[in-house]
């Protein structure tokens, strides 16, 4: 089959992308700029093509384009040509129906919890694909299972009707489409129980929104929540009960208590699944870790530079806490505010989440393409929390970080626009 991805450069779309390629397809794709990503799906056999034209659909028997497309010459080419046209959540929704799948969801610790379970599921020889969201890390088996992160931005979590399906937690993280907290709830509720009876949810019982959610299928939980089906405890290692019974410990490498309830997660769903806990535990301890979850990208100044994908309350306190963890001097974060529908509903939280914080620099909010209609500015912020600098531009961020920066320091960059370029850069000054 001869497929055209447009937006090849996103983390969903390239992911597919390396999906197409094991399975033997002629794959070519497009956006607007060269990126890393672009660069690694060429060099993996993809044909890359600069912009949108409508004659990159010529011969072509399917077009897969990412959500933040609205309108193109290619996709209106397409559907002149009878083409096949379906977008990412479509294209993985096909997938996930169609397979013996898992689907991995909640606002916060998916993509890590997805790359976990499918960590256990290869080493415990299930062969699974294993499509997350980072797109880096898209793995494609042979066998009929697969592991899918799905995406609750857009709604379009209505689209999957898995086997199995984990459920993280629920916030409210994309006020740009849903109005209040309520509204996302709703919608894992009805995706939940789309599961078959037949079928099993594993929830999160250190969030009640999660725990409180109800499938027709059977249900377990996990956390560290006294009365979890699966309970574990912030120690290293660390253990892991069903109910009054110790099954064993996990030594984890990834640092962090989010980090222990991710990987209860995974090891919950691997061990209902019948995979032993020694394998369960000697997997998680070989697991690498995800790509842009509290990275270490080098030295700065003699500073560890780590990079997180971190762009939520909950997800900037967590992964402060567990840079926490780690020997350092002084923690100076940069944090990039995404998106300002974003920044603007959840401010509040935002001022509180950098407490564990010595020094923050706050750069300007990456858009996303959004309009500011709230006006709300990254300086904003930066007064809001006491530690606080807006710095805006990368270059400027730069200057302040080489007058403060010195030997054993943590620097911690956060956020889910181009901020890894920053970290780039420096950890290059070595």
């Amino acid at each position: 089959m001869r497929v055209h991805l447009m937006g090849a450069g996103g983390a969903g779309v390239s992911a597919l992308a390396r999906v197409f390629l094991a399975r033997g397809d002629e794959v070519s794709g497009c956006d607007l700029k060269e990126s890393d990503t672009t660069a690694e799906l060429e060099e993996a056999g993809v044909e890359i093509l600069m912009g949108h034209d409508p004659e990159h659909v010529l011969g072509k028997d399917l077009l897969v384009y990412s959500g933040a497309i609205k309108r193109s010459p290619e996709l209106d080419a397409a559907r002149a040509m009878a083409v096949k046209v379906v977008s990412r959540a479509e294209m993985l929704a096909q997938l996930i129906n169609e397979t013996d799948s898992i689907a991995v969801a909640g606002t916060a610790g998916k993509t890590t919890v997805t790359h976990m379970l499918g960590h256990i599921l290869v080493t415990a020889g299930y062969d699974p694909t294993v499509l997350v969201g980072d797109g880096a890390s898209a793995r494609a088996g042979r066998s009929e299972w697969l592991v899918a992160e799905t995406d609750e931005s857009d709604g379009t979590l209505t689209l999957h009707h898995p086997q199995r399906a984990i459920v993280t937690n629920i916030e409210l993280d994309h006020p740009d489409h849903f109005r209040n907290v309520d509204a996302v709830r709703d919608l894992f509720q009805w995706f939940i129980e789309g599961l078959p009876e037949s079928g099993l949810a594993v929830l999160c019982a250190d969030d009640e929104l999660a725990r409180e959610l109800r499938p027709k299928a059977r249900k377990v939980t996990y956390g560290f929540r006294h009365g979890a089906t699966y309970r574990c405890e912030p120690v290293r290692p660390f253990p892991i009960y069903r109910g009054a019974d110790l099954l064993g410990h996990v030594n984890l490498r990834q640092p962090g208590r989010h980090n222990i309830q991710n990987a209860t997660g995974a090891a919950a769903m691997a061990l209902e699944m019948g995979i032993g806990f020694g394998d369960v535990a000697a997997a998680l301890h070989t697991f690498p870790g995800a790509h842009r979850r509290m990275e270490f990208l080098g030295v700065f100044q003699g500073a560890a530079v780590y990079d997180d994908y971190a762009h939520h309350p909950t997800k900037v306190r967590a992964t402060i806490e567990a840079a926490r963890e780690l020997r350092h001097r002084r923690l100076v974060v940069v944090f990039q505010p995404h998106r300002y529908s974003r920044l603007s509903a959840l401010m509040h939280d935002f001022a509180r989440a950098f407490e564990g914080a010595d020094r923050v620099f706050v750069l300007d909010v990456y858009s996303a393409g959004e309009d500011n209609v709230s006006g709300v500015r990254a300086e904003d912020l930066a007064h809001q929390v006491p530690q606080a600098i807006y710095v805006g531009s990368f270059e400027r961020a730069k200057e302040a970080l080489s007058e403060l920066i010195g030997p054993d320091d943590l620097v911690l960059l956060m956020g889910a626009g181009d901020i890894k370029k920053l970290g780039d850069e420096l950890a290059h000054k070595v």
